[in-house]
């Protein structure tokens, strides 16, 4: 049988870009086969201005603050996507729909979008010390290098000379740091004053590497400052998979298939056959490459193997970071203006290693709250809304949000499965608990972090526990195992059952550190794309 392609990818995420980019670089003739929405109604109200003059001057910012169809204010709490800015709601357009998933414990957030949820990520660029590359399964020898590489395509700013940097930048391309913003500066001094005995109890602050660029890289600009960011992208300084993608379309040996819902494959006569539902459509399609690379997030890229190798009702392990989220205020700012130039994305990283456990890190990214809205907040206040608008007022210079991230490994409670839903097709059912001994040691630590925050002056306001799911971490539901078992991936990241299907997202991983995933998903990605197309070339042989 004749192939179309000689490798076929499955998603354009951060996974899927990465691992069709080093294919193409290795020669291969690749496609993406991808639904990929995107934004064509606000990309272009939303003004490329500073916040502070859009807040002051514009007459239409209710139009991408508010949405047109209210989406900013309506969005249900603890639904996936609620928290996405009008602007970013493609993100998880359809995704409800075309990917059921049903879970009384979990609620993921789904993406269909060209860029999948990279589209909208936080744009943290932690990498993994060789234990946490060990765990998860992923090779410790020369890993480094493909780190390296991702950071100089993608553009990654930073430092490697603060408390945090051993633990998260070990990248040699690094453009210089985003400036802080009033708050954040504000903390570092405090940290600074304080650092010995907080050093001593196991906590740590500094800077994670973003991918957001302070120097121009190729037709891409530096970050303006405007602390927009949650809602446009404008100059492009913010990393998303969706450039990679566009840059490939320049390739002769590049295509991109979008409108394409991946439904199932089926290998025969030495080649695999993709089957799609075509979107625009409504019909079928079939395409046929030589390799089948799966990225397309643990979930999605788990319903499409599970439901190819016929494992209905078959119960498959699940990775997700518990996460936290902790609002406090930061006395010293309390009252004080604040400089209108920042970024809005994590401003610093805590590392906080509970002592006797230096396997179980948590890792807080702080956040400062400004372009977020008010608005949001008030409702959130255990304060009737007048008096609540006031406190928000007051504390607005102060504010900051800790997000909180746990590591996570391989637990009974944690699980999907696909089942069949007669005759509308099937769902993934998932189960994300956690035994009482597991909650208590989250809730003993997180109190211990609030305690260092205090010590930083930083005064924690409650303690938000959102439902799982809610770090947008998955991982771990095809896992990599040394021996040939149903449903794992081999070291090769070569999906067992199958003799040319791979996985390149973090469907194989065994274990999720509390760090940031994307940065290594990218690099993991491309040593997948290397070596299959290393393994076409083979047969071409």
């Amino acid at each position: 049988m004749s192939a179309d392609f000689d490798v076929i990818v499955v998603g354009s995420g951060p996974s899927g870009a990465h691992a069709a980019q080093a294919a193409v670089a290795s020669g291969a003739k690749v496609a993406v086969v991808d639904v990929g929405h995107v934004d064509h109604h606000y990309v272009d109200i939303v003004p490329d201005r500073p916040f502070s003059e859009i807040r002051r001057d514009d007459a239409e910012q209710r139009r991408y603050f508010l949405g047109e169809r209210l989406e900013g204010v309506a969005a249900r709490a603890g639904a996936a996507g609620a928290q996405l800015t009008p602007p970013r709601k493609f993100i998880v357009h359809e995704a409800d729909e075309r990917l059921p998933f049903r879970s009384s414990t979990m609620r993921p957030m789904q993406s269909l979008a060209l860029g999948g949820l990279g589209a909208g990520w936080g744009a943290g660029c932690a990498t993994y010390d060789q234990r946490e590359l060990q765990r998860a399964g992923l090779p410790t020898e020369g890993f480094g290098r493909y780190y390296d590489v991702v950071a100089a395509a993608i553009g990654v700013s930073g430092t490697t000379e603060d408390d945090v940097s051993p633990d998260v930048a070990a990248l040699r391309h690094l453009q210089p740091p985003l400036d802080l913003d009033s708050n954040a500066s504000a903390i570092m001094r405090t940290y600074a004053r304080r650092r010995g005995p907080l050093q001593a109890r196991g906590f740590r602050l500094g800077r994670l590497p973003m991918a957001v660029l302070t120097a121009p890289l190729g037709d891409r600009l530096p970050n303006p400052y405007h602390d927009m960011d949650f809602w446009s992208d404008h100059r492009a300084s913010v990393y998303r998979p969706a450039y990679t993608i566009r840059r490939l379309q320049g390739e002769p040996q590049f295509a991109y298939l979008d409108h394409q819902l991946a439904e199932r494959f089926v290998e025969e006569d030495g080649a695999v056959t993709l089957l799609t539902r075509d979107l625009s459509t409504d019909t079928g399609r079939l395409f046929r490459c030589r390799r089948l690379i799966l990225a397309a997030g643990a979930i999605n890229t788990a319903r499409v193997a599970l439901r190819s190798l016929g494992a209905y009702d078959t119960r498959v392990p699940m990775l997700c970071n518990p996460y936290t989220y902790m609002p406090f205020m930061n006395l010293p700012m309390l009252g004080r203006p604040a400089r209108d130039r920042r970024h809005s994305l994590a401003q610093l990283t805590a590392i906080y290693t509970p002592p006797g456990a230096p396997d179980e890190r948590l890792v807080a990214n702080l956040f400062s709250y400004r372009s977020l809205l008010l608005f949001k907040l008030v409702a959130e206040m255990p304060l009737p809304p007048r008096l609540g608008l006031l406190a928000a007022r007051l504390m607005a210079t102060s504010l900051t949000i800790a997000g909180i991230h746990h590591p996570d490994e391989p637990s009974p409670l944690r699980y999907v499965e696909l089942k069949r839903r007669g005759a509308s097709g099937d769902e993934i059912v998932a189960e994300c608990g956690w035994s009482a001994e597991e909650e208590r040691t989250r809730h003993r630590r997180e109190r211990r972090l609030a305690r260092h925050f205090m010590t930083l002056r930083c005064l924690p306001l409650s303690v938000v526990r959102p439902a799982h799911g809610a770090s947008l971490h998955y991982a771990g539901t095809l896992p990599y195992a040394d021996d040939d078992r149903p449903l794992t991936c081999t070291p090769e990241g070569r999906l067992r059952g199958t003799r040319s299907v791979y996985v390149a997202d973090a469907s194989p991983w065994r274990y999720l550190p509390a760090k940031g995933l994307t940065l290594t998903l990218m690099a993991g990605a491309r040593r997948v794309g290397e070596l299959v197309a290393e393994g076409v070339r083979r047969d071409r042989t």
